[in-house]
């Protein structure tokens, strides 16, 4: 078994989670940022399986003139763009987590990679205006 870790930037806001899930979603649209869909993972978990988890969201963020950018070249590019963006947490903090710039920098086509560089940038300007940023590693096994 061999484990490879899954670049991942990691956000902590002193917050409790539905406080938390407004900033984020204010920071984001303050950056012109757009969330066309989100997922409540805990919600789907409880519904489909009737267990209880902590409070989760995941929110897809892109701006529509950045997803054109990248899916006028590649319609691939709709595989990376809108990017997920992980809101969990619980009454005391909260932690936000989105993928690493290192994902961009792999085999991805230069048509996609600038256009999700630059999604990704701000995305992560605007949660550094309202929270403590931490790196981390999210740990796969194959």
């Amino acid at each position: 078994m061999m484990s490879n870790g899954l670049p991942v930037r990691t956000f902590t806001i002193p917050e409790p989670y539905d406080a938390a899930l407004r900033k984020v979603r204010m920071a984001l649209a303050r950056q012109g940022l757009r969330t066309p869909a989100e997922l409540d993972i805990a919600g789907r978990i409880r519904q489909e399986l009737g267990a209880g988890v902590a409070p989760c969201m995941v929110l897809y963020v892109d701006t529509p003139a950045i997803l054109l950018e990248a899916v006028v070249f590649n319609r691939g590019a709709a595989l990376l763009i809108p990017q997920p963006l992980v809101v969990t947490g619980d009454q005391r903090q909260s932690e936000v987590l989105m993928r690493g710039p290192e994902l961009a920098a792999g085999e991805i086509p230069e048509s996609v990679r600038e256009p999700l560089q630059e999604l990704q940038a701000r995305i992560g300007r605007a949660l550094e205006g309202i929270a403590e940023r931490q790196e981390a590693q999210l740990a796969a096994s194959y």
